[in-house]
């Protein structure tokens, strides 16, 4: 059996792997249907203040609007001076009012003040004065503040009914710290019969037990799904493990906060996870400065975005306050923005529910390496496109297998699966380039021989098939919890969109342009640069220029150059009524160009084929790269696709049509001429 034959083998058994894989991870997301709108209780207590009603009164309006459950955060030192349960100072705003008025208030305070000496004035004048007289608030911040501040930065006072805390704290960051959860919060959402997710934060010095209270209260309220606030998860970073085993024995799963490709997640959350058993579902929301910034259309677009996209099953609704319009129009604003999200979540096939998280996945270490050897078999086959002697493909045949076991079998497994994906995105793009290629050339040859139409669609199969099954074996070989939480995710994203490109300029002039040698490579160099310059050429670079910078730009997770407001209205067109929105790159330039470059070479035009084949590599790369979102749903990935190449094909053969017209008329109009 020739290597070749072996070659293939490879990759059909890689891809049937792949397909097995696949299905199994479509299985799982298929459960994976519940979409839960939440709102933020005090920022829903703004949209309460400005309306007029209580906060009960607005979360009952939602509720009745289905919205399905409620995020709790920890009462702040802000928080309770905001409801009027404390004052909060610096101790230097203390100073001051005590010398104006010899006392501060609060005769604990007031004494403590007298005892100091100028010195010791002014060590403290940054600290954090708390003052109340409510033995409830008192009980409950002695008991907090002795957990979280060190007994050296924190002084008690009590004289009668005045209570005061001095912090060794900065004011700004130490004000916004979560310092345990208002009962009556709690009890107040349970009583509508919302769920109830609360925003549970860590803190330095935290102990077992007090990890052991928090899941008490949470299990006390039949709390199901934990958001945690702050900058961290709890525990972090040395109890991580046990309070991770703590939720998975009581069943409370954790909403991991979606965020931008490259930013990183609060700390400590891939790890959490991992110990939790992966028991997550993803979450997003707008901040308060976001929500203001954007019109209601807006903040929904980018809540159903989130669903779809990046299958986040957890909206987070702040309110949208505008101070300048009426009560009613605020009320009815956000109950429409809520009934909006609600109606896209069913028309995507979507259930509206308390949230159930994603049910674990993970494969063995052997089907990842058969699906590896896919990738490996067709590197050679790709480097055999360009000459590779069988002797020599051989030896890289079995270096290729020896380097992915070693890394896919070993610890190094996470280096070895983001390794395999990034060269499936690389090289069956490139294959599916070779053969695209290939057959311009016969074409060229041929001439006119044969029916265009018919060859173009030949071509254009082959083409995105070969392309579409890198795209299917990265889905499969990150087909892990871990990326479709998107705790981790695919790196290498402009190479994946860069190195196909200069393998299709390579490949051309090695098979069209006959450039197989150095000499014919440095004389075409050669015939290039005596070649006298034009306008024309003057243009025509600074127009290739301008695309390839707009190109490598708009290419990876965050973007240099963002879409236009007309594009991003277009988008949120198709996603509305498509579901699956195909890619602007696929339907409308890459698949119509490779229609068009395939006609090109029908006419013999070596040059207009090899500039239309630049724009339809964009086309046919872009596909592996939607399935390298991983955290995004495969069936819509699917489904996209698809729709992609079948509005491509349309519009490339409408195209095609059109030019053959119009080359028609021009060659009929030279001959009279």
């Amino acid at each position: 059996m020739s290597l070749k034959k072996i070659l293939v083998f490879f990759v059909a058994l890689s891809l049937a792997v792949s397909a097995i894989v696949d299905v199994s991870r479509i299985s799982v997301e298929n459960k994976y249907n519940t979409v839960e709108t939440v709102a933020d209780l005090y920022n829903f207590e703004n949209l309460a203040e400005n309306t007029g009603m209580s906060v009960q009164d607005v979360l009952t309006t939602f509720k009745e609007n289905d919205l399905k459950g409620v995020a709790v955060p920890e009462v702040t030192l802000n928080r309770l001076q905001e409801i009027g349960k404390i004052s909060l100072y610096k101790m230097s705003d203390v100073e001051n009012i005590y010398n104006l008025k010899n006392t501060t208030g609060n005769s604990a305070l007031t004494s403590y003040l007298k005892s100091l000496s100028d010195s010791q004035k002014r060590i403290e004048k940054d600290y954090i004065v708390a003052t109340t007289d409510d033995v409830s608030t008192y009980d409950f911040l002695k008991s907090s503040l002795t957990k979280r501040v060190p007994s050296d930065k924190l002084t008690i006072l009590k004289n009668g009914n005045n209570y005061a805390f001095i912090l060794n704290e900065d004011m700004d960051t130490f004000a916004d710290q979560g310092l345990g959860f208002d009962k009556n919060d709690l009890d107040m959402v349970k009583s509508l019969g919302l769920d109830i997710i609360p925003r549970v934060e860590n803190y330095n010095g935290i102990k077992d037990k007090d990890i052991q209270n928090y899941v008490e209260l949470l299990k006390h309220y039949g709390v199901k799904t934990v958001v945690f606030g702050g900058n961290d998860v709890l525990g972090n970073p040395d109890k991580i493990s046990y309070a991770a085993s703590l939720f998975k024995k009581n069943g409370i799963a954790i909403g991991i906060i979606d965020t931008p490709m490259g930013k990183s997640l609060q700390a400590g959350t891939e790890k959490f996870t991992k110990f939790d058993g992966y028991n997550g579902a993803k979450v997003y929301g707008l901040s308060e400065a976001e929500t203001a910034k954007y019109d209601t259309s807006g903040i929904v677009d980018r809540w159903y975005r989130s669903i779809i996209e990046r299958d986040v099953r957890i909206v987070y609704i702040r309110a949208k306050v505008d101070t300048t319009k009426s009560q009613n129009y605020n009320l009815k604003q956000n109950i429409s923005m809520l009934k909006e999200i609600n109606d896209l979540v069913n028309y995507a096939g979507l259930n509206l529910g308390v949230v159930r998280p994603l049910s674990p996945i993970h494969q063995s270490k052997i089907m990842e390496l058969l699906i590896a050897l896919g990738v490996v078999a067709g590197g050679i086959l790709l480097l055999m496109l360009f000459g590779l002697r069988e002797r020599y493909s051989l030896i890289l045949t079995i270096l290729g297998i020896v380097i992915s076991s070693l890394l896919i079998l070993t610890k190094y497994n996470d280096l070895g699966i983001k390794s395999v994906a990034l060269l499936s995105s690389i090289i069956y793009p490139s294959l599916a380039i070779g053969y695209f290629i290939d057959g311009s050339k016969k074409i060229i040859e041929n001439g006119e021989d044969g029916h265009y139409v018919r060859d173009s669609l030949y071509i254009f199969f082959k083409t995105v098939l070969i392309s579409l099954a890198g795209g299917l074996i990265i889905a499969a070989i990150m087909a892990d919890s871990k990326y479709m939480l998107k705790l981790d995710y695919f790196r290498g994203v402009k190479l994946s969109f860069t190195v196909p490109v200069v393998v299709y300029i390579a490949y051309y002039g090695y098979k069209v342009w006959n450039i197989n040698t150095f000499k014919k490579l440095t004389d075409a160099s050669i015939k290039i640069l005596n070649t006298e310059i034009k306008i024309w050429h003057v243009l025509a670079v600074l127009i290739a220029g301008f695309v390839g910078i707009v190109y490598i730009s708009r290419t990876g997770n965050s973007p240099v150059i963002k879409p236009t407001s007309i594009e991003l209205k277009f988008r949120s067109l198709l996603e509305h009524y498509l579901v699956a929105r195909p890619r602007t790159k696929e339907f409308l330039v890459g698949y119509p160009a490779l229609i068009l470059s395939i006609y090109a070479a029908k006419k013999k035009s070596k040059s207009m084929n090899f500039i239309f084949g630049i724009l339809a590599s964009i086309g046919i790369l872009s596909m592996p790269n939607t399935m390298s979102h991983v955290e995004s749903v495969l069936k819509i990935a699917l489904e996209r696709t698809v729709i992609s190449w079948v509005f491509g094909l349309i519009i490339g053969l409408v195209a095609l049509k059109v030019v053959d017209i119009f080359m028609r008329y021009i060659n009929v109009k030279n001959v009279h001429n």
